[in-house]
């Protein structure tokens, strides 16, 4: 055995090399993958404080880095009638009078990491976007379906070239005497591919 193995040391060699090799080839992979799941970015919009109308819109930021929040924008579902618009900045209605800082006049900003931020209850942002499109929003509720509010979150982030994004659907029924806000998904999708962050950026542009 001992003969066979100095016989074909050379060999032995070569093969050990070439196994070292794809060890540290593999362990490198498996490196630069944890390295950039946890560099990702993530945005996480979520339903707080009930399971009503009343309840809040929580956006959380579960990236590693900061955001910065650019737009939100709302798609609202409710028979046959489908109603978005941006809500970013806060629009006042009959004579209604907001703060004079203008950090308090918007959902724009930085969302540090782990940080959260609400958007408010779902019943002022379906109503904001009945207002904001011209539609009654009562006639909107009294349509006797459920209603449907897609939250989309568009924002930069510091290691990515492109604006990132994430949107998340929520369904309200109505039950009794009270409409029942659930989430269509378990998860926030995040927005990352190439065509659909273009899109949102094509989106942004537009809307300045």
């Amino acid at each position: 055995m001992l003969q066979w193995i100095s016989d074909n040391s050379e060999v032995l060699n070569l093969v050990a090399n070439w196994a070292m090799v794809l060890i540290w080839i593999v362990y490198l992979q498996v490196f630069l993958l944890s390295f950039r799941r946890q560099t990702l970015p993530k945005i996480v919009i979520n339903r707080a404080a009930g399971s009503t109308l009343d309840a809040a819109c929580f956006v959380s930021n579960m990236s590693s880095d900061a955001i910065y929040i650019e737009s939100v924008l709302v798609e609202i579902g409710a028979g046959d009638d489908t109603l978005g618009c941006t809500i970013t900045d806060f629009e006042f209605f009959d004579g209604e009078k907001g703060s004079d800082d203008p950090k308090l006049r918007t959902y724009q900003g930085t969302l540090g990491p782990s940080q959260y931020t609400s958007l408010g209850k779902f019943e002022d942002l379906i109503a904001s976007v009945a207002r904001r499109t011209g539609h009654d929003v009562e006639n909107l509720k009294s349509a006797g379906g459920p209603i449907t509010v897609e939250i989309t979150i568009i924002a930069d982030y510091a290691s990515e070239d492109q604006l990132i994004g994430a949107r998340r659907k929520f369904r309200a029924t109505w039950e009794g005497d009270h409409w029942k806000l659930i989430a269509e998904t378990t998860e926030t999708q995040q927005i990352r591919s190439p065509r659909e962050r273009k899109r949102i950026s094509e989106l942004i542009a537009a809307d300045e």
